[in-house]
């Protein structure tokens, strides 16, 4: 291909495919020509920004990925610390519920003054419990406040929300240091009740399930609302019945509605009772430990089915048994 000028505005192009072939011309004007050149660097300059732009917009993709997936190992991380501080909540909970109960079992004061405890927080703001069990399942159906919690605050990676889980892992350092202090003190003061411990029931009796729990309630062969001084622990017939610690027993046969029963004096003012029993196996006058069998469970009296009636009183006044049960 060649092109030779035919007139000062004019350009011919001569294309000659092959040798059998006719030769064409064509005529081209220069202003068309050099309008052609700019288009063509104008389109290439556009085609070159293009690549440049899509180019970018990959690797801000790729970013915005890795900026998600950074975001989303972030969120994961705080909702299992959010956990975590709920699983620690509730462990301080129980701990504390523990070592109220062997105060009161000891006869020791309490543990904290409420003054004491940091950013307006009370032991009455702290997770309560009540034994449900005996040994070997759940300890306590457990009724957390989680106002401060952030698992129920919306985003976690909300500032507020982090500063919410922050101030409350701060609060439970402050409960953790509380509590360690508290159970020194505690140690100190329980080495010199070995005895009286030895003597206060802390175990549950039978292995079995609580049907119904000390205070008022609704009496199965009467309908009305009436008053149950102890617990109701279901069992098979012949579970066995044990002494919740050291004591003497002081009255062995039918009482009442109760049935065959076991009244064991511990000292120090604390007798526990064991009524619906099936078979006794203790005299009375005989001195009996802790762990030792003393009846089987039985539905002697009135009663609707086979289980213990357990009961606890301290200086002749009936208490909540649940309060004298450790494990």
């Amino acid at each position: 291909m060649s092109a030779a000028p035919r007139s000062n505005d004019r350009l011919t192009v001569i294309v000659v495919p092959d040798e059998t072939s006719p030769v064409r011309r064509f005529q081209v004007p220069r202003a068309l020509l050099r309008h052609g050149i700019w288009i063509g660097v104008l389109v290439a300059m556009l085609f070159a920004a293009a690549v440049v732009d899509y180019v970018r917009l990959r690797v801000e993709a790729v970013e915005v990925e890795q900026l998600r997936a950074e975001t989303r190992r972030h969120r994961e991380n705080l909702l299992a610390l959010t956990g975590d501080v709920e699983g620690l909540e509730q462990e301080l909970g129980r701990i504390r519920e523990f070592e109220r109960k062997v105060r009161l079992i000891a006869d020791l004061p309490a543990a904290i003054p409420a003054a004491s405890v940091p950013d307006g927080l009370t032991p009455e703001n702290e997770p309560q419990g009540l034994p449900l069990g005996p040994a070997g399942g759940e300890t306590g159906v457990w009724e957390l406040r989680r106002e401060d919690s952030g698992a129920d605050a919306g985003d976690p990676l909300d500032p507020a929300g982090i500063a919410r889980i922050q101030g409350r892992a701060r609060q439970l350092s402050a409960r953790s240091s509380e509590r360690r202090d508290s159970f020194e003190s505690l140690l100190e003061q329980l080495d010199g009740k070995r005895h009286r411990l030895a003597s206060t029931p802390s175990i549950w009796p039978a292995d079995g399930w609580v049907t119904s729990g000390y205070g008022y309630r609704t009496s199965p062969f009467t309908g009305q609302r009436k008053f149950h001084a102890g617990i109701d622990i279901a069992a098979d017939v012949g579970t066995p019945v044990v002494a919740p610690a050291r004591g003497k027993v002081v009255m062995v046969g039918r009482k009442g509605p109760l049935g065959k029963t076991v009244i064991l004096d511990h000292g120090y003012g604390i007798r526990t009772t064991y009524g619906h029993n099936s078979r006794i196996h203790v005299k009375l006058g005989q001195e009996v430990e802790r762990g030792e069998r003393i009846a089987d469970v039985g539905s002697t009296g009135r009663s609707t089915g086979p289980h213990l009636h357990y009961g606890v009183s301290v200086n002749k006044k009936s208490v909540n048994p649940s309060d004298y049960i450790i494990r």
